[in-house]
């Protein structure tokens, strides 16, 4: 029997094509969980109808956005404060608006009231919501101010543009 027959391979596991499979199994498991990781993360989805530009705000449990607009019959400005509990899950906490008449909370069961030094009324109701829809229309002038960010809605997008805000999973948006 030649002493050739006999070798075996030797060679350390960390050489050659086996560590090569290894380092890359393992990079593309680095990968995968960084995809699902990046992607498991909550984000504020500002959706326009008919495929318009969407917007996408990094947010956490807790945080808050707002809406501002000028109020149809008063002409003057109201806020509309969000806070963010989850995946289809915020609050509207509560409302600031500057006059108090037709077409603004007023009852009892609207919430708490209260009256500010410099003549505001903050209207307190936590309500639960889903998400917000709006048309767009220049007269109201419809703003979302979002992670210190200024979507002026009513020059983004065409008037009677149906927007949709709403708190989902990153990864939900990229199957949209």
């Amino acid at each position: 029997m030649s002493s050739n027959c006999l070798k075996r391979d030797r060679s350390p596991a960390e050489s050659g094509p086996r560590s090569l499979l290894c380092v890359f199994l393992l990079v593309v498991a680095i990968l995968i969980a960084g995809i699902c990781w990046y992607g498991n993360q909550l984000v504020i989805s500002v959706i326009p109808e008919d495929n318009l530009q969407k917007y996408i705000f990094p947010t956490h449990i807790g945080d808050e956005w707002y809406y501002t607009y000028i109020h149809s019959v008063q002409r003057t400005p109201c806020d509309e404060y969000f806070t963010i509990k989850g995946v289809d899950d915020m609050v509207m906490t509560h409302t600031v608006y500057q006059s108090y008449g037709v077409g603004l909370p007023c009852y009892p069961d609207d919430g708490k009231f209260t009256l500010t030094k410099d003549g505001h009324f903050i209207l307190e109701m936590n309500r639960p919501m889903k998400n917000v829809a709006l048309r767009t229309q220049p007269i109201p002038q419809q703003r979302l101010f979002i992670n210190g960010q200024e979507l002026k809605l009513y020059q983004i997008y065409p008037s009677g543009t149906l927007v949709k805000v709403e708190v989902t999973k990153r990864y939900q948006i990229w199957f949209q």
